[in-house]
């Protein structure tokens, strides 16, 4: 199948123009006429990764994290970075990113993660697009019926395969609004109004948590890592629709 092929098909759900202005989603290294039979999905494009692709022989890499955010000047060995896009370019290996547009995108990362935990109640897109209806950032769920956040913990560590997770609040208490946002979700705790009992997010900081907890709200931290780790599980549900090639979740 073609890249630019695979490319259209997934840009139907994970349009670019969902990603915010800082980002960097979309096609970073190859050419969108070269003919793909293998993929591999990850999180982030390690050495590790880059060799893994190598060994299995596929010619495209689709990561969650952008390989370049920012500017670069020169592309040699003397950096990881260069040494990176070296080994890609040289191995025939195509690098396309689906970051922030996979946590905005209907049916994408926020969505995903409620689908996962199984609850149950009225959903809606939390900072929905103004141009593009049902995306948006983060997603509120009101529960049909209240439960105890330490149930809820529970939940979470079952349904995501988490050892931990951090909760900040009165871990006791029972909640019926729940905010959702996959990632580091700490800078938009002041757009929370105050009908929200619980945020569930990634990479709280200190003075973040804080700040919530002074405005009454409970806050359940899964890391960054672990909030978007099913990234890989997403995408290859999402390719196997249109993909006959062959599919490897990275480690």
């Amino acid at each position: 199948m073609k890249l630019e092929d695979i490319i259209k098909s997934l840009e139907k759900k994970y349009n670019p123009d969902f990603a915010e202005k800082w980002d960097n989603s979309g096609l970073i290294i190859g050419r969108k006429n070269k003919d793909i039979s293998g993929i591999t999905i990850c999180l982030d494009i390690t050495t590790d990764i880059i060799n893994q692709a190598v060994t299995d022989k596929t010619e495209l890499i689709i990561s969650h994290h952008p390989l370049i955010f920012s500017e670069i000047k020169k592309i040699t060995d003397e950096t990881l970075l260069g040494e990176k896009i070296l080994k890609l370019i040289e191995n025939g290996i195509s690098v396309y990113s689906i970051h922030t547009n996979a946590d905005s995108a209907a049916g994408g990362l926020n969505d995903y993660v409620l689908e996962k935990l199984e609850l149950t109640g009225d959903k809606k897109v939390w900072i929905e697009s103004e141009n593009y209806p049902g995306n948006g950032l983060g997603r509120i769920i009101e529960l049909d019926e209240e439960m105890s956040i330490s149930d809820l913990s529970m939940i979470i560590k079952e349904k995501l395969s988490l050892k931990n997770v951090r909760i900040a609040g009165n871990e006791t208490g029972k909640i019926k609004k729940i905010a959702v946002l996959t990632g580091a979700g700490g800078s938009l705790i002041s757009d929370i109004d105050n009908s929200i009992d619980l945020y569930i997010t990634g990479d709280l900081k200190h003075h973040e948590t804080l700040d919530a907890l002074e405005e009454g709200l409970t806050l359940i931290d899964i890391g960054h890592f672990e909030s978007e780790s099913i990234f890989s599980e997403l995408l290859k549900r999402d390719l196997e629709v249109f993909f006959n090639g062959k599919i490897i979740q990275a480690k």
